[in-house]
């Protein structure tokens, strides 16, 4: 099934059958634009059309939110004049041709330069244009959170082991039973004091492997507002993808 008819409109939609579910889950994938169910691997068909028919008021809703999102924050085509943020700020991109095959990022004023060899075809443009973005984001990422941790550090005095970057669809940070951290490199779109509070968050886990009242209070001891903040990042997550 491709998609679901709500409301007289085709959503795009996907069943997927897992073994390891057990439940009926209904999830928005942002990244493909479309609403995912999966499905114990047993469930019956009548079972999961009925299940549908009874979330067929949160599919709407979720959907809407949803177009309304893609219209604030288009899809990136990796052409002059998209948007791509930094540290909250929006950023407009500007292609600049060049001699040398190695794209050249750099952040000029409301600028994302990117330097691009004048006699590459569209389609690996597109390609190189957007891993350029990723490694310049991926290597701010580090450089900032890395200067966050040893930052928010001095007051909580944690021990942690390795430092890993990743691009995960759901999740901003994690912290493990070894001690090691993981946050999303995408974190460095989003403003200053929403890196600050997923870097206290995840530290706090060295402490709290839990969301207990004592953890919050850990939390709270460096991010006053950490409740402000969780919102806004719940609220504009959409906006910091790439």
């Amino acid at each position: 099934m491709d998609s679901i008819t709500i409301n007289q409109r085709q959503i795009p939609f996907t069943l997927r059958r897992s073994s390891r579910a057990k439940r009926l889950r209904l999830q928005v994938n942002t990244e493909e634009h479309r609403i995912v169910l999966t499905v114990p691997r047993f469930v019956l068909k009548f079972q999961v059309d009925r299940f549908l028919e009874e979330k067929t008021p949160w599919i709407a809703k979720q959907w809407a939110k949803v177009e309304k999102q893609s219209k604030l924050r288009p899809k990136p085509k990796y052409l002059d004049g998209d948007t791509f943020y930094y540290f909250g700020e929006p950023l407009t991109l500007q292609l600049i041709p060049s001699y040398l095959n190695k794209p050249i990022v750099r952040v000029r004023d409301d600028k994302m330069q990117i330097s691009v060899y004048r006699y590459i075809s569209k389609s690996e443009g597109v390609k190189m244009i957007k891993k350029a973005i990723q490694e310049f984001y991926k290597n701010k990422a580090s450089e900032t959170i890395h200067d966050r941790l040893e930052y928010f550090n001095q007051h909580y005095q944690f021990h942690y082991n390795r430092v890993t970057f990743r691009n995960q669809k759901t999740r901003w940070g994690s912290c493990s039973g070894k001690k090691n951290l993981n946050f999303n490199w995408r974190l460095i779109m989003a403003p200053i004091q929403i890196i600050d509070y997923v870097v206290v968050h995840e530290m706090c886990h060295l402490k709290q492997m839990n969301h207990s009242k004592k953890y919050w209070e850990l939390v709270a001891q460096r991010i006053p507002n950490y409740k402000e903040t969780r919102k806004w990042l719940r609220k504009n997550q959409f906006l910091l993808k790439i």
